[in-house]
């Protein structure tokens, strides 16, 4: 293994650890947390969107996060979790920062400061979905196994 396939896998396997980090205690607070999962989803149509969808994002969060650490299914966890940032970064972010009546004249600073954490793994996540979990997944232990490319 290359230099460079190696500095590769080892970002990709930070990103990957640190984004299921993240992910997993705002799933465990929403599916465990005080109401459940369902109080949570029955806040999501003061912004337009239906409650269905915050089962999606909940349970997403919780068992995408967990399968981002493992580099399972890495690819559908990213798009999920990607869906679920750019409904916080432009459902739920944007409007309330529109809105705010302490954003002072220059309303551009308020709106990246209140997008800058969804819009951020937002980014992580795209990254994942392009290139996948490669060799130090569980991604890649099936499909070497299943005799198909390891990188991703």
């Amino acid at each position: 293994m290359s230099s460079h396939q190696w500095r590769t896998d080892a970002a990709l396997l930070v990103l990957r650890v640190l984004s299921g980090l993240i992910f997993i205690p705002h799933g465990v607070a929403k599916v465990f947390g005080s109401g459940g999962v369902a109080k949570f989803a029955s806040s999501l149509p003061s912004y337009g969107i239906p409650s269905f969808l915050g089962y999606v994002a909940a349970y997403s969060e919780l068992a995408g996060g967990i399968l981002l650490i493992l580099g399972l299914l890495t690819r559908l966890d990213a798009l999920f979790l990607a869906g679920t940032m750019g409904v916080a970064a432009f459902v739920v972010q944007l409007p309330d920062a529109l809105h705010d009546p302490d954003a002072g004249p220059n309303k551009l600073f308020a709106l990246i400061r209140a997008m800058e954490l969804p819009l951020s793994i937002l980014a992580a996540m795209i990254a994942l979905m392009l290139l996948g979990g490669w060799r130090w997944s569980v991604d890649a232990l099936i499909f070497r196994k299943k005799g198909m490319r390891a990188e991703g």
